[in-house]
């Protein structure tokens, strides 16, 4: 099978991973790498304006701050656009967030009325003086001194003046000695007899006489909420308007300024400047010189300016960046010696495909973080989960290869179509269970979508990435690589790839009408009849979970749950808890918790802080509690350092409570629908479909059922990360359970006359050692990361880590047995034995 185009396609692929490796390769590897060698230094790629030299990393792994913003969108008048108010607020946060030199900080619409800031690298006090100030539409004038001479400075600091002459009349007035830049964007001094400019014009407010007679700054608050872009002629203009106290003030002001030009600033910084043409009366205006883009975002800032929306901050979070750089050294080298632990099984148990699988699986993590580097995908804490998760899952699609590869070979075929019927028997398997993954992937993108949390879209994100290049991995990368050995020395030896494969030995027996019952010959085994001890034992692991949840609280809640915040405060000096515990209380907090990691930090769990009491006309109520809490805990304690903040309000706890409910209905019923449709050509499709759902709920209860328990004896809490766990174990329970309803499809099609139940136990047993192969790989994967990975994801892993040994038990001794139990009418029989009298008498 090796010919010119298999060569062609190793080359391309070789290539690839060549580019990919030397792309992703860290920029600082000794923080990842072993340092006995001197490992070179990477530098991303750059080509032209491209630049991409580090991975971009979320607020967990970079750290900073997350702010969830409000707005109370009643206090717009009749008639007001709640999106036009909420797209001025979204430019007056960003350019504040840009004025400060913020790289990377993203401020998104979350709904209708909601904005979601991310700053990286920034303390919550930073974000808070940050977005907290109030936003200020101001219309300035040029300074003047004593004599009437304009007041400039130059680019040394030096101050100087000008002449404030005007030349021209009408339309052609303007000042003689300044000249507009839109370089710059500002008006620039030029001295007399000069012709280049050496300075700018300073600002000054510019004021008017008021109806009651004092004199005013003229600022956004006076103007109406219906600025808008209009036409005059071809060019377009921004026409605003002016209540009638803000309309003297303007006329007054445009009076004394005809012929100079008179400044619009918002948040300190200039965004227009024209020249006044003519004294203005009425209250209304219009900017010129404005392009039609332009002219339509400045009419929305300044509605905004005119329009203030009050916000509140509903969430919080904070994360120091000492932490977040800890999680990604130990995040990275757990993810080493996960991928590592699978390469080393692959190779000791499949051999020479176990080999060709690891470079794959080169392959496929050096292309896989390219795409990460190069799009880029914004890399979290659950992400690096997420991509341990999908390299399980890539490595789970070579073992369907290999596995189905191995009863070709024990079959007696040849090496050449021992590969391709490996493949072509394993795609079905392969579509199905990752398309499942893909379904759960998009509804953990939208639970994430309801309430801006990142963590949980970027391992929505990064998961759905990753199935994908899997897919490309096993099905394109591995199948290069095996037809390049059909042909070499290596190929004689098929006990390197099964080491029951040898030519002319048949294959181990599958149910026929002439042998009906093959799990009673060796190597096989008897899953099918003993389904009711298999139901006996789901249930004693799940009654005492029930039991616990049935105990209120069902489950201990977090602070995205039950409201409330939370924070991780590392003390300079020694603190005991006891006065921790009652400083907290003294400062109105009696109901906070307190728990000693391993670290000698202190992990405080108390309930909603207040916001602000005298909330600002315009931007966000920060909370101010929380700034009282840390003074006076300095005050006492001496410095410490905020490890990690998190405050949620009650509202964002409820929709996140309702929310996380619908996803995981919505799970279940993609998955159904979705194997409904898979197995639609087999009787009653719809039974696979509910049989994998029901195992999908007995994963389910029982991790709620765990974490039931284990929140009342070790007082372990739930959070968004519980949730999206859960989300996963469904794709990870239905990816198991396709496996084997796939193997079953198979047999059933071809095996017409054989009974079902042998059907089912033949299915289970061809399929066991896959689904004990892959459930290994994973489990690896996340104790790894589990016990050297970051502090703040380890409720998820447990999560993934007990689903993933559940899903594996479901999709073995549950979903297949309900299938054989509703074939051979179980639970009619239970009932006639239980309630005989109401059982319906048998038929004359």
């Amino acid at each position: 099978m090796r010919n010119r185009g298999h060569l062609f396609t190793f080359a391309l692929i070789a290539i690839l991973t060549a580019i990919a490796i030397v792309v992703v390769w860290p920029s600082d590897p000794g923080r990842y790498l072993p340092g006995f060698f001197p490992w070179p230094k990477g530098h991303g790629l750059h080509i032209g304006s491209f630049d991409r030299k580090t991975m971009r990393l979320g607020l967990d792994l970079k750290g900073g701050t997350y702010v969830l913003l409000e707005a109370d969108t009643s206090a717009l008048p009749a008639g007001a656009s709640v999106d036009d108010a909420m797209k001025g607020v979204q430019n007056i946060i960003e350019r504040r967030v840009n004025a400060y030199g913020v790289s990377e900080s993203e401020i998104q619409r979350e709904g209708a009325n909601r904005l979601a800031v991310q700053l990286p690298g920034i303390t919550g006090q930073k974000a808070r003086d940050l977005i907290g100030r109030t936003a200020e539409l101001e219309f300035k004038e040029p300074q003047r001194d004593d004599q009437g001479n304009f007041v400039c400075k130059s680019n040394a600091g030096e101050s100087f003046t000008v002449p404030s002459n005007v030349v021209g009349t009408g339309d052609q007035a303007r000042p003689a000695n300044l000249v507009w830049t839109e370089t710059g964007h500002d008006w620039l001094c030029v001295p007399s007899g000069q012709t280049a400019p050496t300075g700018n014009v300073q600002w000054v407010p510019a004021t008017g006489i008021g109806s009651d007679g004092k004199e005013k700054p003229l600022t956004g608050h006076f103007l109406k909420a219906n600025a808008s872009v209009e036409l005059q002629g071809a060019a377009p203009v921004v026409a605003l308007h002016f209540n009638s106290e803000g309309g003297k003030l303007f006329g007054d002001i445009t009076g004394r300024l005809v012929g100079l030009p008179m400044a619009i600033f918002l948040d300190q910084e200039i965004i227009s400047a024209p020249t006044i043409r003519s004294h203005i009366t009425g209250g209304d205006a219009v900017i010129e010189g404005v392009p039609l883009d332009e002219g339509r975002t400045l009419a929305i800032q300044l509605n905004s300016g005119a329009l203030p929306v009050p916000l509140t901050v509903i969430q919080e979070s904070t994360v120091d960046a000492t932490l977040g750089d800890d999680s990604v050294r130990r995040s990275v080298q757990a993810g080493e010696i996960g991928i590592l632990a699978v390469i080393a099984f692959m190779i000791l148990y499949y051999r020479l495909p176990g080999i060709l699988a690891s470079m794959a699986l080169v392959t496929y993590t050096s292309v896989l973080l390219m795409i990460f580097k190069l799009i880029p995908v914004t890399l979290t804490l659950a992400g690096i989960a997420a991509f341990v998760l999908s390299v399980g899952m890539a490595v789970d699609a070579n073992i369907l290869i290999f596995e189905r590869m191995k009863e070709e070979l024990r079959a007696g075929r040849a090496l050449v179509a021992a590969i391709e019927a490996g493949f072509g028997r394993a795609w079905p398997s392969i579509r199905d269970s990752n398309v499942s993954t893909l379904i759960t992937c998009g509804i953990l993108w939208w639970f994430g979508d309801q309430f801006g949390a990142n963590l949980v879209k970027g391992f929505a994100l990064t998961l759905i990435i990753g199935v994908a290049v899997s897919m490309f991995s096993a099905i394109f990368v591995t199948r290069t690589f095996l037809r390049l050995m059909v042909g070499t020395p290596l190929a004689k030896r098929l006990g390197w790839f099964a080491a029951e494969a040898k030519a002319g030995v048949a294959a181990a027996p599958v149910p026929t009408p002439s042998n009906p019952s093959p799990t009673r010959r060796a190597g096989f085994l008897d899953f099918v009849h003993r389904r009711g001890w298999y139901y006996l034992l789901s249930l004693a692991i799940l009654i005492p979970g029930l039991v616990s949840l049935l105990i209120p609280p069902a489950l201990r809640p977090g602070i995205e749950f039950a409201a409330g915040t939370t924070m991780t405060l590392r003390f300079e000096q020694p603190v005991a808890a006891e006065d921790l515990r009652s400083e907290l209380a003294s400062l109105g907090h009696s109901e906070a918790r307190l728990q000693r990691t391993s670290e000698g930090d202190f992990i405080i769990r108390m309930g909603e802080l207040q916001a602000t009491a005298n909330v600002p006309p315009v931007g966000p109520a920060m909370p101010s509690e929380r700034d009282a809490i840390e003074k006076a805990l300095q005050d006492h304690f001496g410095a410490f350092t905020v490890r990690d903040f998190a405050a949620v309000s009650g509202v964002v706890s409820r929709q996140i409570g309702r929310n996380a409910a619908i996803a995981v209905i919505a799970a279940a019923g993609g998955i159904l629908l979705y194997i409904s449709w898979a197995f639609r050509h087999l009787p009653k499709p719809w039974r696979y479909g509910t049989a994998a759902v029901i195992a999908t709920m007995h994963d389910v209860m029982v991790l709620l059922g765990l974490f039931s328990i284990f929140g009342k004896v070790f007082g372990m809490e739930i959070n968004t990360m519980f949730i999206t766990g859960l989300l996963t174990i469904i794709g990870f329970s239905t990816h198991d359970t396709i496996v084997v309803f796939d193997r079953i499809r198979e047999n059933v099609t071809r095996n017409p006359g054989v009974a079902f139940p042998e059907i089912v136990n033949a299915s289970l047993t061809e399929t066991l050692a896959r689904s004990i192969n892959t459930s290994m790989t994973v489990v690896v994967t996340i104790v790894a990361l589990l016990l050297l990975g970051g502090v703040t994801i380890q409720s998820f892993l447990l999560v993934l880590l007990l689903g993933v040994i559940s899903g594996t038990y479901s999709s073995i001794f549950v979903a297949s047995q309900i299938l054989v139990s509703w074939e051979q009418g179980d639970v009619p029989r239970l009932f006639q034995r239980l309630f005989p009298r109401l059982a319906p008498a048998p038929s004359s």
